[in-house]
């Protein structure tokens, strides 16, 4: 079976970001590196059936019916769409080993090409681990199915006690599986018209529900390699995706070098152009009453601007943070592995993270000292840079 059966199963996001690269950085390079953070969990047993869903998904492209569906799309356009239609994966940028049990996955090449690995992989390493490990459809596992449901029934039944609560799905890269992703998403379709939309690109066009998604970290990272300036590279990202996007994809993504690093950057002209912000580590509850309290004292009204939450969120801490700051700013909730992947399980914690970018190493701090990646260097540089201490 093919794990991934459509170049739109992936997050709108790489899309997005794919476009931008197009435009404006379309021969860069770049590398990336996979990632497990969960301890005691040992994936390279899954290496030669990564390969194999891999050396499938060189047949993928984009279907005439696909091509329609984007182009209603707004802000993506002609010439990049008629790229995406020619665009094909090309295997030999991924390199995927079994090191003594350890699973490791790098992927080089142009970053215009090898920004679409990285969902559709983490998918499919989630897919074949629980099909090893839980797989319901094999009779030992029954309960597993009826424990998910249970589960699934139980968030329906919560959120249908708050009809102005919105959310969307983000749960593409940690599923437990391609057919639970979809059974999660049809079921809140039917029962809860609080879900707004999916960032599973594919899943969106077949319900008719909104694709949603803007950037990733991966994409302000990459500008440490455009500039000689360090402590330029996130504020010529944000001008940039304005470049690229003017006001019509205007969530930015706050902690990539930290959020006081972001809060140094985003000035009035960035503050006033976006129309909000993303948090995706550290506590949300600070960083909401932080956020408003600097829009305020940029003469913004902060209920003009949206705050989209998405750091490990389930449906609890969601409606939590959505009572708290209800009335005082715009509210947007990307729930993920908590959605698609909730089992009674362990999930997998897996990421797969830009590591250069023509040839010069990147790095992502984040909120959570325990989440940075890359070079230690660099990361000692934006701390400097930034008059960070942690």
């Amino acid at each position: 079976m093919n794990i991934i059966d459509s170049i739109l199963q992936t997050d709108l996001y790489k899309l997005t970001m794919q476009q931008c690269v197009y435009h404006q950085y379309p021969s860069a390079e770049a590398t990336y590196s996979f990632k497990c953070r969960n301890e005691n969990i040992y994936l390279g047993v899954l290496a030669s059936r990564i390969q194999e869903q891999i050396e499938r998904m060189k047949y993928l492209s984009l279907t005439n019916e696909e091509k329609k569906y984007l182009q209603g799309i707004n802000f993506l356009k002609k010439d990049y769409l008629d790229y995406l239609a020619g665009y094909r994966f090309n295997p030999q940028q991924v390199k995927v080993r079994d090191h003594h049990g350890v699973l490791e996955i790098d992927i080089a090449g142009s970053w215009l090409e090898t920004i679409l690995w990285e969902v559709p992989l983490l998918a499919i390493v989630n897919q074949l681990y629980f099909e090893d490990n839980s797989n319901f459809d094999n009779s030992n596992f029954k309960d597993l199915k009826e424990e998910g449901e249970r589960r699934l029934a139980e968030k329906i039944s919560v959120i249908q006690g708050y009809p102005r609560f919105q959310f969307v799905d983000f749960g593409t890269r940690r599923r437990y599986s391609r057919n639970w992703q979809e059974k999660v998403i049809r079921d809140f379709r039917s029962h809860c018209p609080q879900l707004i939309g999916t960032s599973n690109i594919k899943f969106a066009m077949d319900m008719g529900i909104k694709a949603i998604g803007t950037q990733a970290h991966e994409y302000i990272s990459a500008h440490i390699a455009f500039v000689d300036n360090i402590r330029e590279a996130q504020k010529r990202a944000l001008y940039v995706w304005l470049q690229e996007y003017g006001t019509n994809l205007g969530i930015a993504l706050t902690d990539t070098f930290t959020t006081e690093a972001f809060f140094q950057d985003f000035d009035y002209t960035l503050a006033h152009s976006f129309s909000g912000v993303r948090q995706d580590s550290g506590d949300p509850f600070i960083f909401g009453k932080k956020m408003i309290e600097y829009y305020k004292n940029l003469g913004i009204d902060p209920r003009t601007k949206t705050i989209v939450f998405s750091d490990g969120l389930d449906i609890p801490k969601a409606i939590k943070l959505w009572k708290e700051f209800t009335g005082q700013v715009g509210l947007s909730f990307g729930i993920g592995t908590n959605l698609t992947n909730d089992m009674g399980l362990e999930p997998l914690n897996i990421v797969i993270k830009l590591v250069s970018c023509n040839g010069k190493p990147v790095v992502k701090l984040s909120d959570n000292p325990t989440k940075a990646i890359g070079d230690k260097k660099v990361i000692e540089d934006i701390k400097k840079a930034y008059y960070l201490i942690f």
